[in-house]
């Protein structure tokens, strides 16, 4: 890490959370591909006092992170939670919210659901699952508010979107960037490793057709997928988007 001196600065103060310019980005997003669930921002908070500080309620009753998430998308219900509030493993691990276990890291939880050929595949996806649990440091909690809603910078930004939505998120991506986003898709921890887990460890944007998990829970409609894209490219995307409208 840089030096610490009272008397050294090695940046410009940060800025101001933009939230006038975050609200016409979703408005542009809205008029612009029909985005008609509202995008959702999902903020780490890694002790008690930034838990505490945060500003809003926390979920009265314990359920599963993809059902928080639909909860803020479709009903605009933002909340904040602890591990006790979470119903699905697969969301506490991958945010680091309580360590993994062997049954889970041996592919044996994986193979349990009939989904993988062997113990051996079912490990092999396991290990390719971007999960929090494997840093070296734990979370305490997690916000979950509509993105129109947050009044200080997310980590990651999350849309409930349609084929075609999608598409039009990737085209605004690679207007700026010129790059095809390295596309981190298994079916498996939809909600919480693909859209949540893998653009906060990546910086990069990530589409997820979602997990039966969640598909079960949320009772997504069948074309329903989605998009999380860490918070510093969500303008960007925006724009490219704007600027990639054709005229039929």
């Amino acid at each position: 890490m840089p030096y610490r001196h009272k008397n050294i600065e090695y940046g410009l103060p940060h800025e101001e959370y933009p939230k006038e310019r975050i609200i016409e980005c979703v408005s542009k997003l809205r008029e612009t591909i029909g985005l008609s669930r509202e995008p959702v921002g999902i903020t780490f908070l890694f002790t008690k006092e930034e838990y505490d500080r945060y500003p809003v309620e926390e979920i009265k009753a314990a359920t599963a992170y993809c059902v928080m998430v639909k909860d803020a998308a479709v009903r605009g219900n933002g909340i904040k939670c602890r591990l006790e509030h979470h119903r699905c493993d697969g969301a506490t691990t991958a945010f680091a919210l309580e360590e993994s276990t062997e049954k889970i890291e041996s592919g044996q939880e994986y193979f349990s659901y009939k989904l993988y050929s062997s113990v051996a595949v079912a490990r092999r996806m396991r290990a390719a699952i971007k999960s929090l649990h494997r840093e070296p440091v734990s979370t305490y909690g997690i916000a979950v508010v509509p993105l129109i809603e947050c009044v200080q910078t997310p980590d990651v930004i999350i849309m409930l979107t349609n084929a075609l939505q999608s598409m039009r998120l990737v085209q605004g991506y690679e207007y700026y960037t010129g790059k095809k986003p390295a596309i981190d898709m298994g079916a498996m921890q939809g909600m919480c490793s693909e859209l949540t887990v893998s653009p906060y460890l990546t910086g990069e944007m990530n589409v997820s057709v979602l997990c039966p998990s969640t598909r079960m829970l949320c009772k997504w409609d069948e074309n329903d997928m989605a998009v999380g894209v860490p918070f510093e490219l969500f303008e960007m995307i925006t724009e490219g988007v704007v600027a990639t409208k054709p005229n039929y």
